[in-house]
């Protein structure tokens, strides 16, 4: 076998080779190794910058409230229909997430793992530098919410991807501790953000935010890379089979019903709190539990899914979310069970986004992991634009007021429905009930 190191990622070039990287479900771990081809530490710097990307883009996601919260309190006072136009801004970036994976999943194959990166960082650091200048909330939805977005939308599913291709045994622990980044990295630039506002202001806190991710992302960007890559297919080569397999549109569902529930208890939890006589600091740090909670999940289930498979570590976290927001949230009005509440669904969310890769890859092949996984993440940003206001509507609706029953019933029924859904999966991949799947 000979090896083509020209390129930042490299084709093994063999007949049994070629024949793996053209079949889109093969597995090429159960045949061929061509990891081996590096030196040992390059699948940890892969793992590595993609939790370093992760934490940069996910963490400032987390920390626009800290700069929308000063703008509504001391910028845009009394302006109601500003204040409004501010609130979108978190959210067109959480949907931008998720809306270009399909693409960005595409290019990455195709293209480069790398240089996709590179671009999307770039894009990042632009997006914050330009809203920096603004001084109107449409513009700041223009730079933070399309310009940033489109950045950190190029750079998710690659990230989320890449360490999956390096690792056989440890595949699941090595994506879980990569996307472990997004926790973390919320809970180290949040709190900068906030001290960068408090100490300069909101402009000088976006440049500066511009400056670290221009530098720690391309260094980061420098090592993401996977061990082969298909330089047979082109940008006009785009695989629609997919979307004809039954498994691929469960799958789809599952994604869609999960993301529709996910941030809503982040979102409503701490309203809930304060409602039920828990201090506005104390609903804080519950929510911030429940973030720790997730960061740990997403390390925690990758590892199970390494031992107990990754289908049944899937079905378990869906099932105790499910639960969590059946049985736990309605009688969380208290620190006690608050926290058990934060515990389980911080958790087994933040477990979900270890699994939901490794998943694709386990059902429909590694070697097209990241343009499977970017399409559910593109049917994830129809999901999440949908289920906050759902679920707002649900709680001002006729009968439920602020007793907040009616909301956590509808989380727990997507729950649920993920749930089935994903049970369909695994029973359609085994019918044994103990197999490690």
């Amino acid at each position: 076998m000979t090896i083509d190191k020209d390129s930042d990622d490299w084709i093994a070039k063999s007949p049994a080779t070629d024949a793996l990287i053209i079949d889109g479900g093969a597995d090429l771990n159960n045949t061929l190794d061509p990891t081996l081809e590096f030196p040992t530490y390059t699948r940890y710097a892969v793992i590595a910058s993609c939790f370093v990307i992760q934490g940069l883009s996910c963490g400032l996601v987390h920390s626009w409230g800290v700069q929308q919260e000063y703008l509504a309190a001391n910028v845009y006072v009394g302006e109601t229909s500003k204040i409004k136009t501010l609130s979108y801004i978190g959210t067109l970036m959480y949907f931008s997430l998720y809306l270009w994976g399909m693409l960005a999943g595409w290019l990455a194959e195709v293209w480069s793992y790398r240089k996709l990166c590179f671009v999307g960082i770039v894009i990042m650091a632009i997006g914050q530098l330009l809203a920096s200048f603004c001084k109107e909330p449409w513009q700041l939805c223009l730079t933070e919410g399309v310009v940033f977005g489109l950045g950190i939308g190029l750079v998710f599913s690659p990230t989320s991807t890449a360490p999956a291709r390096w690792f056989t045994k440890r595949r699941g622990l090595a994506t879980g501790v990569a996307v472990a980044g997004v926790g973390v990295g919320g809970l180290v630039i949040a709190p900068l953000t906030e001290f960068l506002v408090r100490e300069t202001s909101v402009e000088w806190s976006l440049r500066i935010s511009a400056i670290y991710i221009i530098v720690l992302g391309s260094i980061a960007c420098y090592f993401v890379r996977v061990p082969f890559q298909d330089k047979t297919r082109t940008l006009r080569s785009f695989d629609w089979h997919a979307f004809g397999d039954w498994r691929f549109a469960i799958h789809a569902w599952m994604v869609f019903f999960v993301t529709a529930a996910y941030i809503v208890p982040y979102a409503f939890l701490p309203e809930f709190w304060v409602d039920n006589g828990i201090s506005s600091q104390t609903a804080s740090v519950l929510i911030a539990v429940a973030n720790v909670a997730s960061s740990v999940g997403r390390v925690a289930t990758g590892f199970a899914a390494d031992y107990i498979g990754v289908l049944n570590s899937l079905v378990l976290c869906l099932a105790i979310a499910s639960i969590s927001c059946f049985v736990l949230w309605p009688f969380a009005t208290g620190i006690g069970v608050g926290v058990v509440m934060g515990l389980c669904y911080g958790f087994t969310a933040g477990g979900y986004w270890s699994l939901a890769p490794l998943a694709a890859g386990k059902l429909f092949g590694v070697d097209k992991l990241a343009s499977n996984a970017g399409i559910f993440y593109t049917v994830s940003a129809v999901g999440a634009w949908l289920g906050g206001p759902a679920a707002g509507a649900i709680l001002s609706g006729p009968g439920h007021g602020t007793n907040f029953i009616g909301m956590s019933a509808y989380v727990g029924a997507l729950w649920l429905a993920a749930l089935v859904l994903a049970i369909v999966n695994r029973s359609l991949f085994s019918k044994r009930f103990f197999a490690k799947i």
